[in-house]
């Protein structure tokens, strides 16, 4: 996980209620049984501490799943999660009142490994002083920025990532979607709170990337459809509006949005730092919001032509090559032919993080991103490692990182009475 995420601060009383339809209910119980949940041992509590500041956390770590139930009492899945409380004193029950927050990684399709350990979690993977990745054996530090010290954290798996997995007899597919995941997740802490003893502690959400638009859909649901209020979310680079993130020609303000990014990558390149990269980004995003998405508000073929000569100086990239995009980069491009004279590929994760590229004829990125691609064998191996020695919790099911086919088989809630792409701004208004 790249150091960066390091850097990341904490910004920041349940009721009864019924769920929506599906999975509604859920409990916990010693051991899964049944098919592949059979491999699922019971939960596992371990005690340990750490020092931030100069000042010692003694905290419990508990691993283990959960039972999601169907409107009948069946169970239709169990989540995986790894919770941390803050235990003074062993002897002595939590502290009700202090702030729970639960915390999901992106995809669709990401277990929270990546939050986990790269960024909030009291253990943190070692990486290169550039936060590259280390070759194998992965290591494992003291995280001197885990949010531990302002409240406790549960890290959750939906179903299909990390060891999360559906019951036999249950349809994966029935947990991919919009309003499905937020059903599950919503039952998933209304149960963890109330057999953690913990409905009146404040709740907070945590999201990063899809994470975020969860977190921000999951606390309406907790509020109308459970009876949970929270008292805040964290949004991690979230993507709460889809018109916003995928590429349309017909969309101007996703490309308005989208061009500082591609100028700040240039930027650095060029070892721009400091109050003048502060300078010459602002000058660029008043551009990207007036003159530029005046221009692509015109019409595709005008808005090339009026825009190309200043996003080929913004970008770097080839006048005669933005022109025959009608000044629209998508990232995926950019990607590909900032580098080219050098031979190389941009990840589209991380733009100053390049490789050789490998396909130099291919049109788009071709082959494994320098990040994403990466971080799976390293964080995969770190995490398994961790879980297994540090926290006892031994299984021989597989740990699911990153399951792309979620990602590909994901219902947005689309119909022919609903227009154009999910969003949440609503619903954190």
């Amino acid at each position: 996980m790249r150091a960066k995420l390091l850097e990341i601060t904490l910004a920041m009383l349940l009721l009864v209620g019924g769920l929506p339809a599906g999975h509604a209910e859920v409990a916990e119980r010693p051991s899964p049984s049944g098919g592949v949940l059979s491999l699922l041992p019971p939960p596992q509590v371990s005690d340990h501490s750490i020092v931030i500041a100069g000042r010692t956390l003694n905290y419990q770590a508990k691993a283990g799943t959960l039972s999601l139930l169907s409107g009948k009492g069946d169970v239709t899945a169990e989540i995986f999660h790894v919770a941390y409380t803050l235990r003074p004193e062993p002897s002595r029950e939590p502290d009700p009142r202090r702030p729970i927050t639960f915390v999901f990684n992106g995809g669709p399709g990401a277990a929270s490994a990546y939050l986990h350990l790269g960024a909030l979690g009291p253990r943190v993977m070692a990486t290169a002083a550039d936060g590259s990745f280390l070759p194998p054996p992965q290591r494992l530090l003291d995280n001197p920025n885990t949010w531990l010290d302002m409240t406790d954290l549960v890290f959750v798996d939906p179903v299909g990532t990390g060891y999360s997995r559906e019951a036999p007899g249950t349809e994966a597919r029935s947990f991919w979607g919009v309003n499905q995941d937020a059903a599950a997740m919503g039952a998933f802490i209304r149960l963890y709170l109330a057999q953690a003893g913990r409905t009146a502690s404040p709740v907070f959400l945590a999201g990063e990337s899809y994470g975020g638009f969860r977190a921000a859909l999951l606390a309406k649901t907790l509020q109308d459809d459970i009876g949970i209020s929270p008292r805040g979310i964290v949004l991690i680079s979230p993507a709460l509006e889809f018109t916003l993130v995928r590429p349309d020609e017909f969309q101007p303000l996703h490309w308005a949005l989208e061009l500082p990014s591609l100028a700040a990558v240039r930027l650095r390149s060029e070892s721009v730092t400091g109050p003048e990269l502060q300078e010459r980004l602002a000058d660029v995003e008043r551009y990207a919001l007036g003159d530029y998405l005046a221009a692509l508000a015109s019409g595709l073929e005008q808005g090339g032509r009026l825009a190309s000569p200043r996003v080929a100086e913004i970008t770097g990239l080839p006048l005669e090559l933005v022109k025959r995009n009608f000044a629209r980069i998508p990232t995926s491009l950019f990607a590909k032919e900032f580098a080219r004279a050098r031979g190389n590929v941009l990840s589209v994760y991380d733009g100053t993080i390049e490789t050789a590229d490998i396909a130099p004829e291919s049109p788009r990125p071709s082959g494994p991103d320098p990040v994403l691609d990466r971080s799976v064998p390293a964080l995969t191996s770190a995490f398994v490692s961790y879980i297994r020695e540090e926290l006892k919790f031994r299984t021989d099911l597989s740990y699911r990182l990153l399951n792309r086919e979620i990602s590909g088989n994901w219902d947005y809630g689309t119909s022919p009475t609903r227009q154009g792409y999910a969003g949440v701004m609503d619903d954190l208004q």
